[in-house]
């Protein structure tokens, strides 16, 4: 009798063995290894933190050239959210430095009611303002269909921001 209540033990202990580690498995190289190849070819920026949950996925950029960031963004997104299935995908970045944020904060207003009244425009010239007034090396803004890009450094100190753009009542050319 004892010996079976054993032999049950231990194969209950296998096949949980089994099961969590072929999930484990499976999470390793059907959704993280994919991903992290995927932003280990991006030139625009480099992986500071990934996390992979039951429901979903994590993903933490330092953008190191904000230029080229939007088009790679864009590519990554779409190849994460491919990978993941059902899993909901986010992405932040991590160049958000407490000095820099302030600034990105005082401005807000301006800049938030250029988003809502969709005066798109105005944003490079904000920028600059911002620039010039708090005397950053460099401060960008840039555009896609989909979103837009704020990037704002000074010395070693930078913030980036993606703002999802309004599509409700938003003209985009097609084609």
């Amino acid at each position: 009798m004892q010996l079976k209540k054993s032999a049950i033990g231990l194969s209950l202990l296998a096949t949980l063995a089994l099961l969590f580690g072929g999930w484990f498995l499976y999470q390793k190289m059907e959704i993280e290894e994919p991903i992290r190849a995927e932003i280990g070819q991006m030139q625009s920026a480099t992986l500071h933190d990934f996390h992979v949950s039951k429901d979903s996925i994590q993903i933490d950029l330092k953008v190191t050239h904000p230029e080229e960031f939007p088009a790679e963004y864009r590519s990554l997104v779409s190849q994460a959210e491919k990978i993941a299935g059902n899993k909901q995908v986010t992405i932040a970045v991590a160049n958000q430095s407490e000095t820099m944020t302030d600034i990105w904060e005082r401005g807000q207003f301006v800049f938030t009611e250029a988003m809502e009244l969709r005066q798109y425009s105005r944003i490079p010239s904000l920028v600059e303002e911002w620039k010039n007034t708090n005397q950053l090396d460099e401060a960008t803004a840039l555009m896609d269909d989909a979103n837009v890009y704020v990037y704002l450094k000074k010395g070693t100190e930078d913030f980036f921001a993606i703002l999802p753009r309004s599509e409700a009542k938003e003209v985009t050319a097609r084609g």
